[in-house]
């Protein structure tokens, strides 16, 4: 009896103190005004100029090789699905890719986009990576796609908190 009013003493006091039960997230806007979602967790944005002199975002999982998210705007000359564009992408660019092992390809139709998930794995720099690329249906013919690159064994353990930025992911404008 002591016992359990003890465990129940200390739940109480935990959320009293407003300790969160979960991580609500912060809003972040791409610096152009394109788009905003919510990063879950140590998700941290990277803002730099490349080479050419144009604003790059990444936004990074504690490091890059543990997690990294590459926001990226796709213009299709044709109507498509996004699981069409998705296929399309595997077997023109991805396939190629050193180590490449074909994952899965499923909808995703959560939030205000029909989209599609793309999983695959790969090396970079001898390394193995996973991948969860987001394709998100914003109109006819544009797409985004939220690349999700990283660690197997860090990324397919957050697949909720990487569905659930994909599911927050709005155009703005």
């Amino acid at each position: 009896m002591l016992r359990s009013f003890l465990v129940a003493s200390i739940v109480l006091s935990s959320l009293s103190l407003g300790l969160p039960a979960q991580d609500n997230g912060r809003v972040f806007k791409d610096p152009h005004g394109a788009y905003m979602l919510v990063l879950r967790d140590r998700w941290e944005p990277v803002t730099y100029k490349d080479g050419a002199g144009h604003t790059v975002v990444d936004i990074i999982y504690e490091n890059r090789e543990r997690g990294l998210l590459r926001i990226r705007k796709r213009h299709v000359d044709r109507e498509m699905t996004p699981e069409e564009f998705a296929r399309r992408m595997q077997e023109t660019s991805f396939q190629f890719r050193p180590g490449f092992t074909r994952g899965s390809l499923e909808p995703f139709n959560r939030g205000p986009y029909p989209g599609a998930l793309l999983t695959f794995d790969f090396t970079y720099g001898g390394r193995p990576k996973t991948a969860r690329y987001y394709y998100l249906k914003v109109d006819p013919h544009t797409f985004y796609v939220l690349q999700f690159e990283g660690n197997p064994q860090v990324l397919r353990t957050m697949r909720n908190r990487t569905d659930l930025m994909a599911q927050s992911f709005r155009v703005l404008g």
